[in-house]
């Protein structure tokens, strides 16, 4: 089912002020967008600067908690890769006890998996 820009001003028609100031003109289409400033305009409802400045400080941090989160991604895969290759690679390299190689294996995933699902 296609939503018209009819229906989408409609919507937008019976919404309150603080309702369509809510919506967030980035995450709208274009078209969309352009209805809620057109909406707004009617109104005499143009968002304050104080308002736009709020939401681009929201945008920014919602970057930076994006950026933080594919850096800590990376990190894990980093340390997996590295109990790979404790397990492959290092036996071959350096004589350790079967039971130092596990140890070194195992705090890797750990630290992976820590890394992983760590929230902040």
């Amino acid at each position: 089912m296609k939503i018209t820009a009819a229906q989408i001003a409609e919507r937008y028609a019976s919404m309150t002020d603080e309702e369509l100031q809510s919506l967030d003109p980035g995450k709208l289409t274009p078209e969309a967008a352009t209805l809620r400033a057109e909406e707004l305009a009617r109104r005499g409802a143009v968002e304050s600067p104080a308002m736009e400045e709020e939401r681009a400080s929201r945008e920014r941090e919602t970057e930076k908690r994006l950026a933080r989160s594919v850096a800590r991604r990376r990190l894990a895969v980093a340390l997996a890769v590295a109990a790979l290759l404790t397990e492959l690679a290092l036996p071959r390299v350096v004589e350790l006890p079967r039971a130092a190689t596990g140890a070194l294996v195992a705090a890797f995933c750990v630290l992976a998996i820590y890394v992983w699902r760590r929230r902040a």
